[in-house]
């Protein structure tokens, strides 16, 4: 079975309060966001027709990038549009659905209404949603965390498409902004949220944006959160370790064990295979989940099967692949395949 992990839908029932549902593409840029209103967003048949041209199964729908940035009126009629769909449509798609982060009362009602009464598989978040607004942030996204945990739901992060402080011009924001966000976000979960939520399920988006190429800084910086007991070596204060250092250490085992919790996603390249292979070479292969951020980065049915045709081109085990490409996310969304 084939699930696209990454995909994207805005009900018509919502996407007509903002833009014509029959226009070409309009890119908005605003203060805290960089949206398009695609009209594939909305036509689900397009979708059901791409995904059967690619052999691919179902998918799970999110909108954190556009619904969680409009406060709780918006999540809620996006998620109520997601409900109708789930009616009709419930064998191709599954919904992790929006949360108005910045209102937490509001946001742990949604959750609760979400994935208790209609049923969803997750909740989407981004990666942040201002200065202060981040990963980190105990007031906001710790209820969230504890919410999710309580419920053994999924957090599926997407990048924010306007990250704070990161310039538009020279396509910056989209290309080279919303990767290093991801990255970001990850950094900040590992030393400040894994430590205090032990059974917490995180899918990061795009291959961790710019995390696996970074993969090895991070860890020749890592400062064991105190929760780890592992305390602080004053040789080695404020500078890098090497592997050999971090071994003796014990910090790459530490390290490794936060980050292997993370399960991560492979959207937001558009199915180029070099960072593919590099996934399969630094993640687990139990915690990659294939996704094509559609109808965005992939917009057709045949680069969806470019996209998993490629993986026959790769020298990974046969098993690996199809845990990527629904295994692994059947078994997190607990979805019955047999």
């Amino acid at each position: 079975m084939i699930i696209d992990a990454h995909h994207h839908c805005l009900p018509l029932s919502v996407y007509e309060k903002f833009h014509d549902p029959t226009a070409p593409p309009k890119r908005v840029i605003i203060n805290n966001n960089d949206f398009v209103f695609n009209m594939k967003l909305h036509l689900l048949d397009e979708h059901i027709r791409d995904m059967d041209e690619a052999g691919v199964d179902m998918s799970l729908l999110t909108m954190a990038q556009y619904g969680n940035l409009g406060g709780p009126e918006l999540c809620r009629q996006i998620n109520e549009g997601f409900a109708e769909i789930m009616v009709t449509l419930g064998d191709r798609f599954r919904i992790a659905g929006c949360v108005p982060v910045e209102d937490t009362e509001k946001a742990l009602e949604e959750i609760d209404y979400q994935i208790k009464e209609l049923k969803f598989s997750g909740i989407s978040l981004l990666t942040s949603q201002g200065p202060e607004l981040n990963m980190s942030n105990k007031e906001k996204l710790f209820p969230i965390f504890k919410k999710a945990e309580e419920l053994d739901v999924p957090i599926f992060l997407h990048p924010h498409l306007k990250p704070y402080g990161i310039e538009t011009e020279c396509t910056i924001n989209r290309s080279l902004g919303r990767g290093y966000d991801a990255a970001k976000a990850a950094v900040r979960i590992l030393y400040d949220v894994f430590p205090h939520f032990p059974k917490l399920k995180i899918v990061l988006p795009h291959f961790g944006g710019a995390l696996l190429a970074l993969k090895g800084r991070v860890m020749n910086f890592f400062e064991p959160p105190e929760e780890l007991g592992l305390g602080d070596i004053e040789q080695y204060k404020h500078l890098a370790k090497t592997p050999l250092e971090l071994k003796e250490l014990g910090y790459d085992k530490a390290f490794n064990e936060l980050f292997d919790r993370f399960y991560i996603d492979g959207g937001g390249s558009g199915g180029w295979e070099p960072i593919t292979e590099m996934a399969f070479r630094t993640v687990n292969h139990d915690k990659l989940v294939w996704g094509t951020d559609y109808p965005y980065e992939i917009h057709s049915g045949r680069d969806m099967k470019y996209y998993i045709d490629s993986l026959d081109r790769m020298d990974i085990p046969e098993e690996s692949k199809k845990a990527f490409l629904g295994g692994n996310l059947a078994r997190l969304i607990k979805l019955d395949i047999n």
